[in-house]
């Protein structure tokens, strides 16, 4: 017998809308309806889910960590949410239940655990696995390393009197920042989600250096930001053009501030599909499609 995730995730059936064509299903007699698991909360993952919502006949499931994260999935037309953390057990179960031939994991390139509990649930499942790898940037100028608990090392050194760290990587790697820096040092941009900022506020950083906010964002937003809070440094992620990058990169370089980049962790999907561009990766899911209706 399988084991309970520890956490067991919520299920939200979403009412079909006949007025809009993503959430439209071919009914035809004699169609079979194909079941696909996306694991999501990226916009990428949403980009897909939009597309494979428009396929008759093709039913989509989205696995998310967070109801925010299920609203959008939602909106991008999936048929049915999971909330919550799913170990590979748990993943396992989710494809059998709703007899999913296919899953596409287009979660975070961060998401190494997800990822690692994906291919092991489709090795266990036999079913095909599919990952979106969003594209790498490489930007120069920054300061590399390979954790962020490394980051808030570094970071700490190269502060200046009354300057703050501003932390633009999510309210989930703070705790380790947090371990070389002061809270009243940091400012922080997290999702403006009640449990981000519960979690900021957990963590000890002040209230007003919490930027609840959603972006992606423009240089000159973050501009605006990094000079507002007396940014001596900037600590963020290789999250690629998807999660703006580029724009972080060019607001700390125009004010002379070093900007620290955690680089991607490596997961091996060596024989594994996996693509960085939308049209290769929906050429290979139309070929699945084809085999196993």
């Amino acid at each position: 017998m399988r084991k309970t995730p520890k956490t067991p995730p919520t299920e939200k059936k979403i009412m079909q809308n006949p007025g809009t064509r993503k959430n439209t299903k071919d009914t035809t007699p004699g169609k079979k309806t194909l079941s696909v698991l996306v694991m999501a909360g990226t916009r990428d993952a949403r980009r897909i889910i939009s597309w494979l919502s428009g396929i008759p006949g093709v039913e989509v499931t989205a696995t998310t960590t967070t109801d925010h994260g299920a609203e959008l999935a939602e909106k991008a037309g999936a048929s049915r949410t999971v909330t919550g953390p799913l170990d590979s057990e748990g993943l396992s179960e989710l494809i059998l239940k709703t007899g999913a031939r296919l899953l596409i994991d287009a979660t975070h390139p961060f998401a190494v655990q997800a990822t690692g509990n994906a291919l092991m649930a489709c090795r266990d499942t036999e079913t095909f696995y599919v990952r979106f790898e969003r594209p790498e940037v490489n930007p120069e100028g920054v300061i590399r390393v390979k954790s962020f608990m490394e980051a808030g090392d570094v970071a700490s050194s190269l502060l200046g009197d009354d300057e703050l760290v501003m932390h633009l990587a999510g309210v989930s790697t703070l705790g380790d920042v947090l371990r070389s820096l002061e809270p009243e040092r940091v400012a922080v941009r997290v999702l403006p989600s009640t449990s981000s900022i519960e979690k900021c506020l957990q963590l000890g950083v002040p209230a007003s250096q919490i930027i609840a906010m959603q972006g992606r964002f423009s240089a000159e937003m973050n501009l605006a930001l990094l000079r507002e809070y007396r940014a001596g440094a900037v600590i963020t992620k290789e999250s690629g053009e998807t999660g703006g990058l580029p724009e972080k990169v060019e607001a700390a370089s125009e004010l002379g501030i070093p900007l620290i980049l955690v680089e991607r962790p490596r997961v091996n999907l060596d024989g594994e599909a996996v693509f960085s561009d939308m049209s290769s990766l929906r050429e290979h899911v139309l070929k699945i499609l084809r085999d196993i209706r």
